[in-house]
This record gives structure tokens, C-alpha cells and sequence, in this order.
């Protein structure tokens, strides 16, 4: 039910304004502003432009869901080291014979890893762009309270390994971030419009309610 419901969500179209379907008044030269309207000052701009924008939207629907599909992959498996070492720490004549048990002796150890992973990740980006990294301002607030967010989530979907096991928590718990992100691409963002991408997200949203519930009942 889920693979459907994925299938589904891959037919709904998104509308998003880029730089080059922006309004008039928006492209208007600032004639005001002299510093804003100088060669280099478009050069900037220009090099702003991401690789993916030179490729037809047909090509970065099908990139977008790939990183997207990648990206699931990854993120479905950081918990196999943890479970791994529970699974072998019940064992005998293992190394990691007599590890805890408890989920959230592990949050430390995980959270150490990711922390430690994008900062490495962030340090060859700016080495890449030559001490030059292109950092927003506006989303740097936004990016700790998403992180705090996260790692309370992260927490309590620890617990629910626990109590649940991971086969049954996983798949509940990766259906509750993709309704949330289609409601706010719905009323934020206005990213989804159209009578037929509202018909083929409810449809979606029945498929994963449905899942969710089915394998919730299925640990009664």
C-alpha cells in the first residue's frame, strides 16, 4: 500500500515559480540602485543558477524523485547499525554480546554521527566553492528549530522501535512527514494546484491511512 501510494504521489504535479517564470515587476532593472544593477552584481546572480535549472522539467522531475528515492533509502537505513547491535547483543560469543537494550542509549551515538557527517560534508562544500559557501541567512533560525524538531521526533520514533518493533513503527511513522509536507506544498506554499492533483493526493493519503492502520493492528 505504501509502493501505490508512492506511485501516486509521483502523478501529482507541483507549480513552482523559478527565477525565469518570475513577474514583470520582478525582473524590472532597480535603476535606483546603482550597485544592484552592475556587471558583477549580475554575474553573481547568474552563477546563483543551479546545475539542475539547465535541464527540462520532464529531467527534474525524474532527477527530483531519484534523489528523493536515494535519499529514502539512506534515511530507511540509519537505524540498522543500532538494531544490528541489539540483535547481537542478546547473542552469545559476539562483540557485541551484553549491549543495552534500550533504544536511547543510542540517540548520543546517532545523533554524534549525523552532526559530525554533515559538518564533514559542509567543510568540502566550502572548500569546493573556494572559502565562498552561499549560506541564507533567513533559513539559519529556521534550520535549528527543524533540527530540534527532528531530534525529538527521532527520540520518541527510538521508543517506538522499542515498543513496536521497527517493522511496525517504520512504516507508520515515514507516512506521517509526506502527508505533512503535501499539506503545506497545499496551503503554504500553493505548490499543488488543480482538481486532479488534489483527487490523486486524497486518494494517496486513503492508501497510506489505510497501511498505517493495518500494520498498527497488525502488532495487536
Amino acid at each position: 500500500d505504501f509502493f501505490r501510494s508512492t506511485i501516486l504521489f509521483l502523478f501529482v504535479k507541483t507549480d513552482i515559480q523559478t527565477s525565469s517564470s518570475s513577474s514583470s515587476s520582478e525582473c524590472t532593472p532597480l535603476v535606483r540602485e546603482h550597485s544592484i544593477n552592475t556587471s558583477e552584481h549580475r554575474n553573481e546572480n547568474r552563477n546563483d543558477v543551479s546545475w539542475v535549472d539547465n535541464f527540462s522539467p520532464l529531467g527534474r522531475r525524474i532527477i527530483g524523485c531519484s534523489l528523493a528515492v536515494i535519499a529514502g533509502i539512506l534515511y530507511g537505513s540509519s537505524f540498522v547499525p543500532v538494531l544490528y547491535i541489539k540483535d547481537h547483543g542478546r547473542r552469545n560469543g559476539t562483540t557485541y554480546t551484553g549491549a543495552s537494550q534500550f533504544d536511547l542509549d543510542y540517540v548520543f551515538a546517532h545523533f554524534s554521527g549525523i552532526f559530525l557527517t554533515s559538518t564533514t560534508y559542509f567543510l568540502i562544500y566550502c572548500a569546493v566553492m573556494k572559502n565562498r559557501p552561499k549560506v541564507y541567512p533567513e533559513a539559519i533560525i529556521p534550520g535549528f528549530v527543524s533540527g530540534l524538531l527532528w531530534a525529538i521526533a527521532n527520540c520518541c520514533w527510538f521508543l517506538a522501535n522499542r515498543y513496536l518493533s521497527a517493522v511496525v513503527s517504520f512504516p507508520i511513522i515515514t507516512a506521517g512527514p509526506g502527508f505533512v509536507a503535501a499539506m503545506w506544498g497545499v496551503l503554504v506554499f500553493k505548490e499543488i494546484k488543480g482538481l486532479k492533483n488534489y483527487i490523486l493526493l486524497l486518494i494517496a493519503f486513503c492508501i497510506i491511512l489505510a497501511a498505517s492502520l493495518s500494520t498498527a493492528f497488525s502488532k495487536v
